[in-house]
């Protein structure tokens, strides 16, 4: 196998456990990471660059990079999702796909060790121990090759045999390798990509407009057009929806005041820290306390 392909693995990002209620409804984004999600308890539509997906308990859901989703629940609907990125990323190109055959959709209610795998990396992101870089690297690594495995299962050996003999053609054919990281550095651009990881992963932290331009190194009007194009909304959008997704995760797994929670995340007014997550959840910040405790 080709190294830029043998040296891939999957990077993690971030985990998070969700509950949103039946109103919710996530309009469609193109997603700057990949993402694993299992389904706890509900159900939802997921729509992935237009095919649409009935995802119920018990299921793993996976999102590639640069997908564009879209997201209505039926009933209220709980899920963790896992965020991460490849070590080795070619534009339009789906890694696990093109690797290991992973789909997009397994009920894996048969392996309980997989939704085990999904909250330990949970615990263990939020734990302060040393460590816990390794563990959820090795976690999302678990999940990956269980579903790896299903798929190559589910395949008929011909059908496997051929296609891993495509498969490697291409990935000895260095001029097709070639043209494909091109195209990757043409239609990605690392400033901000960049900038959207710190954003994810430092939802506390409130950037200045000059600040996030010294970082990704262009002006003000430039920012705001390379980052409508290549999120597909604006920065005030994606910082809000980061923002309150992160207030969710503090309100569903502390006892931090609700007003606390919406001045760490930069809203010093609570009433319009309540407005803002009830565009994005449907409930107040208290009913959705409530409603993730009684669950």
């Amino acid at each position: 196998m080709e190294p830029i392909y043998s040296n891939y693995s999957p990077t993690f990002l971030y985990v998070d456990k969700y509950r949103f209620p039946k109103e919710w409804v996530s309009q469609s984004n193109q997603i700057p990471y990949s993402m694993l999600r299992y389904i706890c308890s509900g159900s939802a539509q997921f729509v992935v660059n237009g095919e649409p997906y009935l995802v119920k308990p018990g299921e793993v859901f996976y999102i590639p990079q640069g997908a564009q989703l879209y997201c209505a629940a039926r009933e209220e609907i709980a899920f963790i999702s896992i965020r991460f990125i490849g070590s080795i990323q070619l534009q339009d190109d789906d890694m696990l796909k093109r690797l290991w055959n992973i789909g997009r959709q397994y009920d894996v209610r048969d392996q309980p060790e997989i939704e085990q795998w999904f909250e330990n990396t949970y615990r263990s992101a939020i734990s302060r121990a040393k460590y816990k870089r390794l563990e959820t690297r090795g976690y999302l690594n678990l999940i990956c090759a269980a579903l790896a495995r299903r798929s190559a299962q589910d395949e008929e050996q011909e059908e496997t045999v051929h296609a891993d003999r495509k498969m490697m053609e291409s990935m000895h054919d260095m001029k097709y390798i070639r043209q494909r990281a091109l195209a990757s550095h043409n239609k990605t651009d690392p400033r901000i990509q960049a900038l959207v990881d710190y954003l994810t992963l430092h939802p506390e932290i409130n950037l200045t407009r000059v600040e996030m331009c010294q970082m990704c190194d262009v002006s003000e009007s430039t920012l705001r057009r390379l980052f409508k194009t290549y999120m597909g909304k604006s920065i005030y959008e994606f910082i809000k929806e980061t923002k309150t997704l992160y207030a969710s995760h503090l309100l569903m797994t502390t006892n931090v005041p609700i007003s606390e929670i919406g001045y760490r995340v930069g809203y010093e007014s609570p009433s319009y820290f309540t407005k803002t997550f009830r565009e994005i959840f449907g409930v107040s910040p208290q009913e959705y306390r409530k409603s993730s405790r009684e669950s």
